[in-house]
């Protein structure tokens, strides 16, 4: 009885082990509406307004630290890049490099494009 009952907990700390160890899905940051304002102060660069519209959240997705006003990537697909165009896309912090720019230019946060996300991507 006393090795059945070692047996037992043994497989069921190892079903523990497994399931704290198991690769979960990354969280996607959600989609939020922007327009493209034009190119930044450094070439390939380019300003996003971040309209301040509720966007309906789902799981495993997340707004981050980014609720409005102007962001600047250098990621935007090409097909994107056209100023006014209105486009859904989910977007993060990029911490590791923005544009240099000179002091008499505005300095916007720079942001990664994670997703162009399929549900408005038309334009103007």
């Amino acid at each position: 009885m006393k090795s059945t009952l070692c047996i037992a907990s043994f497989y069921l700390f190892l079903s523990f082990l497994v399931v704290s160890c198991a690769e979960e899905e990354e969280a996607v940051p959600s989609c939020v509406q922007v327009e493209v304002m034009g190119t930044d102060c450094e070439s390939g660069w380019y300003v996003l307004r971040i309209t301040e519209n509720e966007m309906p959240q789902r799981s495993k997705e997340y707004v981050g630290q980014l609720h409005g006003g102007y962001v600047t990537t250098d990621n935007l697909p090409l097909e994107l890049r056209t100023p006014g165009r209105m486009v859904e896309v989910s977007l993060e912090l990029n911490g590791q490099y923005s544009p240099l720019c000179t002091a008499v230019h505005m300095l916007y946060p720079a942001v990664k494009v994670k997703q162009v996300c399929s549900g408005n991507a038309g334009g103007t």
